[in-house]
């Protein structure tokens, strides 16, 4: 058991998964063996899933699976949020989610009664890049390689958000500030087991006494035909020994 006097309480909880835009419905889901994976839906990959896919095995820049689990029919309400609005509706949907299930979550707690001062937030966030952070790279590398072939290129401004590049910090940042938490909000990375690292370092903030409550959890909404192709790339490197997992 633990020495510690404090004991910790989960007290809201908020989330969002595949085919569950509800806790409730999650485990629902969960219950009664519901597989949420689906066929690419239209338009989530750089690629057309035809141009993508090929059959026999993993080829360079293919993948042998067209399906996934993807979050669909979600849309942000900014209601009671202290965002800017515009701004994010530039940003990319990782965003989204997490001022959604952020809000979810301190909304179905008893709040009232606490110094926002002194409420911090913790993420573990696999870094890997989203769909509005590989956009902006192509924008910034795109006109790199035009010159190199060309000698010279029209300098035009960029499309997307630039904020979109922070994609480990500014999360947490960005739900502090829409929720007017002021404890302090960090982010990291430790694969997968993130989520749980994160709990471990918001109790530890508040055994410590330097917060009085933590929203902590993970998130993760990667650029899906990146994960597909990368990992399926890892898999057959696995399954061929050129790579030795640790």
């Amino acid at each position: 058991m633990s020495s510690s006097p404090y004991r910790i309480a989960i007290v809201g909880v908020g989330a969002i998964f595949p085919g569950s835009l509800t806790i409730s419905q999650f485990w629902q889901n969960v219950r009664d063996g519901v597989d949420t994976s689906c066929d690419v839906p239209s338009g989530r990959w750089l690629l057309s899933p035809e141009d993508a896919f090929h059959a026999n095995g993993v080829l360079p820049d293919r993948v042998y699976s067209k399906r996934g689990c993807y979050i669909e029919g979600f849309r942000l309400n900014a209601d009671g949020l202290n965002v800017d609005a515009d701004l994010v509706s530039r940003l990319d949907p990782m965003f989204h989610l997490v001022l959604h299930a952020g809000k979810q979550a301190w909304d179905s707690a008893v709040t009232h009664n606490i110094d926002r001062n002194r409420v911090g937030i913790v993420f573990g966030n696999i870094v890997l890049p989203t769909e509005k952070s590989s956009e902006l790279a192509r924008e910034i590398l795109g006109p790199t390689f035009l010159e190199k072939l060309f000698g010279s290129v029209e300098p035009r401004p960029f499309r997307v958000e630039p904020l979109n590049r922070f994609v480990a910090g500014l999360p947490a940042l960005l739900l502090g500030r829409a929720l007017g938490l002021k404890g302090g909000s960090h982010t990291l990375d430790a694969a997968c087991a993130s989520s749980l690292y994160a709990l471990k370092l918001a109790c530890d903030e508040l055994q410590s006494g330097r917060a009085d409550a933590m929203l902590a959890g993970g998130l993760s909404r990667p650029d899906c035909l990146y994960t597909q192709m990368g990992f399926l790339a890892i898999a057959s490197l696995v399954s061929e020994g050129a790579l030795c997992p640790l």
